[in-house]
């Protein structure tokens, strides 16, 4: 049984979501949190819920919109949350990627989250 936590479940119907889902993104952190990911060649992370968005707007591309993504394994350790994803989307070379991500929530927001890509 899986025991992933609503605001998780919310975070990856909104990156399906397309540019639809942007606003519901932006409400599921903290004002505080912190990303860190692959995606923009940047080795500090992005800090505030603003900064998280515009990483997540920049990152979009048209060819993005028709993405899936499909969940893995989820281990729920206290307020820890790792989901392990595989994306299907013609933006993505080879048209699927796939990673994990690390959530720590707290008070119904996400404080931390970080993105790691399976290499090789």
């Amino acid at each position: 049984m899986n025991d992933m936590p609503l605001e998780i479940t919310n975070f990856f119907l909104a990156m399906q979501a397309g540019p639809s889902g942007q606003a519901q993104l932006g409400q599921l952190f903290a004002p505080d949190a912190e990303y860190s990911e692959p995606f923009s060649g940047l080795d500090e992370p992005h800090r505030g819920s603003e900064a998280i968005l515009a990483a997540f707007t920049a990152s979009r591309t048209d060819d993005f919109d028709d993405a899936v993504i499909h969940l893995g394994a989820v281990e729920v350790s206290g307020s820890t949350i790792t989901v392990k994803w595989t994306c299907y989307s013609k933006a993505i070379p080879g048209g699927s990627g796939s990673g994990t991500n690390v959530f720590v929530l707290q008070d119904g927001k996400i404080i931390s989250l970080k993105t790691t890509l399976d290499l090789g």
